[in-house]
Parts: structure tokens; C-alpha cells; sequence
């Protein structure tokens, strides 16, 4: 595994219940990393590969301010170039509170900042907060504050969602930092809420183009630590529990071939784990299945009973 970049996944707990929301968080979530595990991971995958990128995100990671700064200290002196954070900032609310931790975060070495700002995530926050969290880390010298915007289909669209999201976004243009999309994906609640506008793909053949070339199964260059300790390489897809077995174990023993589910999905893509026996039970029909994704999340669910490592 030529890994480059580790994810942290803080905590599910979200202070929004946003409707597109693929990781399903919400204020009722109550799982977070404990610092002691942060730091073990950091210490383990630093150990044995070249880590170009970390990031810490939710859930919203800053409802736990002390934790994420204490973890950024750490991969910052883990002489990681690029560490950078997602945020939906509802930590803005009072500008002279957000000043103070935006400082904190830049001097415990955060130097790209991703702020969620569209019509989802305002159906919960106030406009202001995001701005005024925007306007504090600027203002703290944290090098890169880019808007980090879910948009159903581009941000030129006609849609109902992605209209509303490019008029907030025109009211931001005068604090002039980039925005960077992100295409909704069927996961979570998106799939109840926004089916409608999600285009239907083939569900056959392996999960890319070329199966053993630059696959994310074959050779992962990023992984995600999830609260519990699940190592995912793809959407709910683990490769063991970094709480059971040591993080660089588990990436430096990695191999697709030794998991019936990576092994399946990569030389058939998610219609060959219907083929497992396992899978009898589950009810399928084509129509239902928006593309690839979408299937095998669902497909996995129902092999967990049988696979540990099916879907986390």
C-alpha cells in the first residue's frame, strides 16, 4: 500500500442534520476519537509510509475543539506538508471566539481550511457563522480558506438546491477565497432525499475502468480512521480495526486478494458479490440501484453478518 493521505473521521455527532448528508451525521450521534488514538495512528501510518496530506473532519470535528487542535499539533509535528480540516462554522457565531480559535488552529500548524457553506448546511446555521469563521482564519493566516460546497449536479445547474446554493455564494464573493465543489454522492440520506436528481448508471463490470491499474482496492493511497477504529479504503469499506490490530499492520499486510469482498469487487465489480452465498437473502432488483456505488454500499450491508470486514 503506496499510501499518501490519512483522514480522521473526529466524530459523527453533528450539530446540523443536513439532508444530503452522505456520512448520516447528525446531533444524535455520540461517537468521538479519543486523542490517545489519534496520535497512535498518526505515530503508526507516519512510521511506515510517506504521508503527503492529513485531514480531520465529521460529523462537525469542532464541536470538540480541544481535540482537533491537539491532533493538527501532532500531525504537524509529524512533518506532514499539507494538514487541513472540514468545518461547517458553526464555531463562528461570536467573532471574537472565532478569532481566538482560528488562532489556535494555525499555530497548531492547520494550513488549509475547508468551510461548508451551502443551502443544506444553512437550513441549520446561521449565514453568519460560516462567514464570520471564514473571515478568523483568514485573519489568523491560515494559508489556505476555501469554501467547501455540495452541490447536486454543478454550481451553474438549474436545480432547486444548486440555484439557492450559487445566490448564498454570490453574497460571499466579497470575502474572496476559492470555492471547491463537491458532487453529492448516493450514500446515507442523500439517497432518500435527493434520489430524484441522481443520474442511473451501469451496475455491471468491476468498480474502474482499469481494475488492477490505480484501483482505490488495489493500491489505496488513502485511507480514513473511523471513531471506532475502522480502517476504511472506500465508502464503509474496512480493512480491519486499528483498536484490535496496530495501523501499520493493516497497511503493511494489506493485500485485495485475501478478502472475498475487495478480491469480488475488483476483478467483477458489486454484481459479482451477489454470486456469494452468502448474499442469497439479499432482495435485488436492477432498478433500484442508482449506479455501482449505491449497490455495493447496500450489498455489503447484508454481508456484514458473514464478513466483519464487509462494511463498517
Amino acid at each position: 500500500m503506496n499510501l499518501k493521505r490519512l483522514e480522521l473521521t473526529l466524530t459523527r455527532k453533528c450539530n446540523s442534520r443536513c439532508i444530503h448528508c452522505q456520512a448520516d451525521a447528525s446531533p444524535l450521534r455520540k461517537d468521538v476519537m479519543e486523542v490517545k488514538d489519534a496520535y497512535n495512528y498518526l505515530t503508526d501510518v507516519t512510521a511506515v509510509s510517506n504521508i503527503e496530506s492529513f485531514m480531520v473532519f465529521g460529523g462537525e470535528p469542532m464541536l470538540y475543539p480541544k481535540r482537533v487542535t491537539a491532533i493538527i499539533k501532532k500531525a504537524h509535528q509529524s512533518r506532514i506538508p499539507k494538514i487541513e480540516m472540514i468545518t461547517n462554522g458553526v464555531w463562528g457565531k461570536n467573532k471574537a471566539t472565532a478569532e481566538k480559535l482560528a488562532m489556535k488552529l494555525k499555530n497548531a500548524g492547520l494550513n488549509t481550511i475547508n468551510i461548508s457553506v451551502d443551502i443544506f448546511h444553512l437550513q441549520y446555521i446561521p449565514f453568519e457563522y460560516p462567514r464570520n469563521a471564514a473571515l478568523a482564519s483568514l485573519k489568523a493566516g491560515i494559508e489556505n480558506v476555501t469554501w467547501n460546497v455540495a452541490v447536486v449536479e454543478s454550481i451553474n445547474a438549474t436545480n432547486k438546491y444548486d440555484k439557492k446554493t450559487a445566490q448564498i455564494l454570490e453574497k460571499l464573493q466579497p470575502i474572496g477565497i476559492d470555492v471547491g465543489t463537491v458532487k453529492i454522492v448516493p450514500a446515507g440520506r442523500a439517497i432518500q432525499n435527493l434520489r430524484q436528481y441522481f443520474q442511473h448508471t451501469s451496475l455491471y463490470g468491476p468498480c474502474e475502468e482499469e481494475p488492477l491499474t490505480g484501483n482505490t482496492l488495489t493500491g489505496p493511497e488513502s485511507i480514513c480512521v473511523e471513531p471506532s477504529g475502522s480502517v476504511n479504503i472506500c465508502w464503509n469499506l474496512p480493512i480491519g480495526n486499528a483498536k484490535s490490530i496496530p495501523l501499520r499492520r493493516l497497511i503493511t499486510e494489506y493485500d485485495w486478494r485475501g478478502n472475498p469482498i475487495t478480491k469480488t469487487l475488483v476483478e467483477e465489480g458489486p454484481m459479482g458479490l451477489l454470486k456469494l452465498p452468502e448474499a442469497r437473502s439479499f432482495q435485488f432488483r436492477e432498478e433500484k440501484y442508482i449506479n455501482k456505488c449505491h449497490l455495493c454500499i447496500e450489498i455489503r450491508k447484508t454481508l456484514k453478518r458473514y464478513y466483519p470486514n464487509a462494511y463498517c
